[in-house]
């Protein structure tokens, strides 16, 4: 029974990674056991391949699609002095010009409209309801006045 679910489990494990439409593209990983690895993934339109050496720094370069349609490649290297693009267009950075940006505008304040209501009303009791009260004062003042000649 154990051999089945372990045969099962493969078959569905080989099911579920997944795949590539038309085989578009490759992967290849290799790894060492002293940290080391190096692995080229290629598609249909990018690319990336990165290798780690033992001191622990990183070099590599991934090719994309720019916004022109032209494959761009970035090479890049990682290590103690941190990431940093050695080859590639990178973007560059806006230039200060000296001109101060444009203070906050005021923005008019659109409130939503006030209705008036009807001036307050206080409720009228029904007569049950003041009949109710007028009885349940009537037993509640013969109870304090009972209470008062008790307590002394």
């Amino acid at each position: 029974m154990h051999n089945i679910l372990v045969l099962f489990s493969l078959f569905v494990a080989a099911l579920a990674r997944p795949h590539l439409a038309d085989n578009e593209g490759t992967v290849s990983v290799t790894q060492s056991t002293l940290g080391t690895y190096k692995y080229i993934v290629q598609l249909k339109d990018s690319s990336h391949f990165e290798e780690r050496f033992p001191d622990g720094s990183v070099i590599g370069e991934y090719t994309i699609l720019g916004d022109d349609g032209k494959p761009r490649t970035f090479k890049y290297t990682s290590g103690v002095g941190g990431f940093k693009i050695i080859d590639g267009p990178v973007p560059v950075a806006p230039v200060d010009n000296g001109v101060a940006p444009l203070p906050v505008q005021p923005v008019p304040q659109q409130l939503s409209p006030v209705y008036g209501l009807p001036p307050f009303v206080p409720v009228e009791d029904t007569p049950e309801v003041k009949a109710a009260k007028a009885a349940f004062y009537a037993v509640y003042k013969s109870a304090l006045d009972a209470a008062a000649v008790g307590a002394q």
